[in-house]
């Protein structure tokens, strides 16, 4: 599956594409090689331009509009998943509404706040210890929290999550992800035979990239390959059976 995900980014399909562009020029076929070439030059530049990264994004997200913490049905648990940004600082008393708008962590802190659930579980081997000790620090009790630190994907996520909950009788959760990801997580724990209220976490803004749209953007052709990994396991799922 690592391979399979590093083949749909952008630029390691570019690089690919020129490496049979290279094949193809050494046979001296140079038409071919030209459209090869041609196509990989334009492939990467329209990924790497905001317009075409924003309508991955808006296609993901469709269907999981953003919405304010406190308009939130109550649920029995908070599922908060790792993978996203961890803010570098902890909240000052000016920090609290960017906090809580820019990353995962922090939209389920406000859904806690807010009173939508009285347990927020984090899930993800890298990031639910942190992000314990970030919530923490900001007034969660720690007979409040629980961890899942053993998985290493959004499958694994699901499973191991959905162990937790079931034998603490905490079926229904607000599953706190990013946009783009809340397609895949949410079919991911629903097949767990948990009742799964989406609550996707708000997307960080970019307002240099409303001047040039057409012009290519590091930011932009990395939220591009996430929202093309993003696709490709959606279908790697169906067919595994995950979601």
């Amino acid at each position: 599956m690592d391979l399979f995900e590093s083949l749909v980014y952008p630029i390691n399909q570019a690089a690919i594409l020129a490496a049979v562009g290279l094949c193809v020029l050494w046979r001296r076929r140079y038409r071919a090689a030209f459209a090869i070439f041609a196509f990989g030059i334009c492939w990467l530049w329209l990924c790497a331009t905001p317009v075409v990264a924003t309508r991955l994004r808006d296609s993901l997200e469709r269907s999981y509009p953003q919405r304010d913490a406190s308009t939130y049905a109550k649920a029995d648990a908070i599922v908060i998943l790792g993978g996203g940004n961890l803010p570098r600082y902890d909240l000052d008393s000016n920090a609290d509404e960017t906090f809580s708008l820019a990353t995962r962590i922090g939209f389920g802190l406000q859904l806690f706040r807010d009173a939508r659930a009285d347990m927020v579980l984090l899930s993800g081997s890298d990031q639910a210890l942190r992000m314990a000790r970030r919530l923490q620090s900001q007034g969660v009790p720690v007979n409040a929290m629980q961890t899942e630190c053993a998985s290493t994907n959004t499958h694994e996520n699901a499973v191991l999550s959905a162990a937790l909950l079931k034998q603490a009788k905490r079926p229904r959760i607000l599953l706190v992800t990013s946009g783009f990801h809340m397609p895949r997580a949410a079919a991911a724990f629903a097949n767990q035979g948990l009742d799964v209220i989406p609550a996707p976490a708000f997307d960080p803004v970019y307002p240099s990239w409303q001047a040039h749209p057409w012009w290519p953007k590091r930011s932009a052709l990395r939220l591009s390959g996430r929202c093309l990994r993003e696709y490709a396991g959606m279908w790697w799922y169906r067919l595994r059976g995950w979601t």
